[in-house]
C-alpha cells in the first residue's frame, strides 16, 4: 500500500512539476525604466509576477548569469538595475 501511494505522488509530483529549476528573473518596469533582479526564483514565477502589472515585462529568466552580472552586462549606465 505504501509503495503504491510513493508511486502515485511521484507521477504526480511530475506531471504538476514541483520540482522547478530556479534560475534569475529580470523584470523591466517600462513606467520608470529600471530592471529588478530577482536570484533563485522559479520561471513560472517570474511569468506570474509579470502578468500582474501592465507596466511590467519579463527582461530575462534563466541561469546564464547572476543578477550583478546581468546588471553589469546587459544593462546599459543610463539604466537602473536593483537586485533584490
Amino acid at each position: 500500500m505504501i509503495r503504491r501511494l510513493i508511486i502515485l505522488l511521484l507521477i504526480i509530483g511530475c506531471e504538476y512539476n514541483l520540482f522547478q529549476d530556479e534560475g534569475i528573473c529580470v523584470l523591466k518596469y517600462t513606467d520608470t525604466n529600471s530592471y529588478n533582479c530577482y536570484p533563485q526564483i522559479s520561471e513560472s514565477q517570474c511569468i506570474a509576477d509579470a502578468e500582474n502589472n501592465d507596466s511590467i515585462i519579463i527582461r530575462y529568466w534563466g541561469k546564464d548569469y547572476d543578477c550583478n552580472g546581468f546588471c553589469a552586462e546587459e544593462t546599459t549606465s543610463s539604466d537602473t538595475c536593483i537586485v533584490d
